[in-house]
């Protein structure tokens, strides 16, 4: 089943350790800003964010 990994900056370190743990080390992974920079940001930021990283998970999708 193709997927892609969300992760945030703060977490690339633990997804990727995961990734090899369960054996896909080099899955697609399409990373998220740091929680901070977006939780109180205007809905704008936060729209532009969403739309990025939903074309980064198609592109990733589709190789």
């Amino acid at each position: 089943m193709p997927s892609v990994v969300l992760v945030t900056e703060r977490f690339i370190t633990l997804a990727k350790a995961s990734m090899r743990g369960n054996g896909v080390p080099n899955a697609p992974m399409v990373v998220l800003p740091k929680t901070e920079l977006t939780e109180y940001a205007e809905p704008d930021v936060v729209r532009n964010v969403a739309n990025e990283a939903v074309e980064l998970i198609i592109a990733q999708l589709r190789g």
